[in-house]
């Protein structure tokens, strides 16, 4: 009989947890409550990280062929750097961990980039259809606007967690993406409307003399992990 992949296996987080079953669904304050209590207590790690992980990436951006090699590995590290904090015991080489099962890790992001661009596009084709236009035609750009605006709300937004289940499931692309569309089928109102929260908070950290984007970036991350956990579970706890 082969496998169910749709059920909580051991996530690759650490040894002896337990996954508890999520909700379906998730509550904005405790997103926001969790996001705001693993910043602070967490600030001298993702600090460093941060710095680390910005020299990171430059580094294999300036490689050219790192852009598509490595940069996706390092971006695997952050969502499994994040969640992990969401958790507790995040640590600095998280950030690299996606290099253990490069193969996999590199198919599975760039499948995952691929996705998400190719969603933004008709919104995108549109809008510069309307732009290109002599004279420029505002109604065509606005439709576009409004078109890639509905599909980062309601699909790209929901398709979100799909790095998390690849981290924390061991899922395929593919098994990563279809769960996490089905999982968050009677609450996608709510997803939309924790993009709405999450750009609040990168713009109330913008606000904040622009040094609060930082805080507001580890935030933002958070509050999705935050979501993540209480729609599918599997919070880390110590085997009895």
């Amino acid at each position: 009989m082969s496998e169910n992949v749709y059920a909580p296996p051991q996530s690759e987080l650490g040894p002896g947890i337990e996954q508890p079953i999520g909700t379906g669904d998730f509550d904005f304050g405790r997103c926001l409550s969790e996001a705001w209590a693993r910043t602070w207590s967490n600030f001298p790690l993702w600090f460093v990280a941060g710095i680390v992980g910005v020299f990171a990436m430059a580094g294999a951006a300036a490689t050219i062929i790192g852009i598509l090699l490595l940069i996706p590995v390092l971006y695997w590290g952050g969502f499994v750097f994040f969640l992990r904090m969401h958790d507790g015991g995040a640590k600095l080489g998280d950030l690299f961990s996606g290099f253990s099962q490069y193969g996999r890790v590199l198919a599975g992001m760039l499948g995952y980039f691929l996705v998400s661009l190719l969603l933004s596009m008709p919104g995108g084709l549109v809008a510069q259809i309307g732009a290109r236009s002599s004279p420029p035609d505002m109604a065509w750009s606005a439709l576009g606007n409004l078109l890639g605006l509905g599909v980062a709300l309601f699909v790209t937004s929901r398709l979100s967690f799909a790095p998390f289940l690849m981290i924390d499931r061991g899922l395929g692309l593919g098994e990563a993406l279809s769960l996490a569309w089905s999982q968050t089928s009677s609450v996608s109102w709510k997803i939309a409307g924790l993009m709405v929260l999450t750009f609040a908070v990168i713009i109330a950290g913008f606000i904040a003399l622009i040094v609060g984007m930082i805080p507001a970036s580890v935030m933002a991350y958070l509050l999705w992990a935050s979501a993540y956990r209480q729609i599918f579970g599997g919070a880390p706890q110590a085997a009895a």
